[in-house]
Parts: C-alpha cells; structure tokens; sequence
C-alpha cells in the first residue's frame, strides 16, 4: 500500500496551522518587545498564551516532519549500508527503517497514552494553567493527543508503504 493521499493533506493542513500558530507567537513576542522598551508597559498575558499554545506548533508539525522526512537520521549508518548492500531491493536498509519506524510508533504511542491520561486528569480536576493568564489546560493537553494521532497515522502509513516496496521512507 503506498502512502495515501488523504495523509498528506491532513498532515499539510497541520502544517499550515503549525505555521500559522508560529507566526501568530512571533507576533506577539515582537508586540511584548515593543510594549516592554518602546512604552514601558508590558503586557502580563502574551509570553502565558504563548507557552500555552505553542505545544499545538511542536505536535502538528511532527506528523508532517515524519511524513517529509524532516526527523534526524543516522547517515553514517545508511551509506555504510548502501556501500555493502548493492541489491536493487536494499533489504537491509529496508529491515532498519523498519525497525526505526516501528520504535518511533512505540514511543508515540506512549505520548499518546500520557496524553490521554494528562486530559483525563485535566477535566477531572477542572485544571488550569498556572499562569497569570488563566485558561483551561486541556487546551495545551489535548494537542498531545490530536498530534499524537496523526504522528500514529502517518508512521504507521509510512510502515505500511516499506512492506510494500515503497524507498521513500528508505
């Protein structure tokens, strides 16, 4: 099965709202300098809002990093294989993105579960961010699970296409 294209629209639209909630950060850091230096007055809530969000930023963009192959690799690793290995299939390199990507699924699904277990206690408690700018912390919690699922998604799509011959993900 090769990757779908529903995937990467999906992973396209968070990354344009990763982008959007950068920008919308770096404005308001540029508006904190301004009111801070320029007018002495600086605002109480901007650098709150923006820690409280910016998790949305780190974990939309993280499926659409995986599916770009934006994620750190080990050349040294990969081309000392590909010196050995002179097959058309590349079987060993095939065998170790599989690997790695298959460890990369075990440790978002325990975000996943972390999540899920950080909302949970978020609505049970009613929690909010301690911060001067109050505001429900299952806002920032719920991106860990939102992300988290596309994450899930799209390595196990990218999974799905190396079973299938596919050498992107090589």
């Amino acid at each position: 099965m090769k990757y779908p294209k529903f995937m990467t629209t999906l992973n396209r639209y968070g990354a344009y709202v990763c982008g959007g909630i950068v920008f919308g950060a770096s404005a308001l850091a540029v508006m904190e300098s301004i009111l801070r230096k320029v007018f002495s007055m600086p605002t109480t809530w901007t650098l709150n809002l923006t820690m409280g969000i910016f998790i949305w930023a780190a974990f939309l963009g993280s499926s659409w990093s995986f599916q770009e192959l934006g994620h750190v690799t080990v050349d040294l690793i990969r081309d000392a294989i590909d010196k050995r290995d002179k097959s058309t299939t590349h079987r060993t390199r095939r065998i170790m993105s599989l690997f790695g990507y298959i460890l990369a699924f075990v440790v978002v699904s325990m975000f996943l579960y972390g999540g899920v277990l950080l909302c949970q206690r978020a609505i049970e408690f009613n929690a909010m961010a301690p911060y001067n700018f109050k505001f429900p912390l299952i806002i920032s919690y719920s991106a860990i699970v939102v992300g988290s699922i596309m994450m899930l998604l799209t390595v196990f799509f990218i999974i799905l296409d190396l079973f299938a011959g596919g050498d992107k993900y090589l």
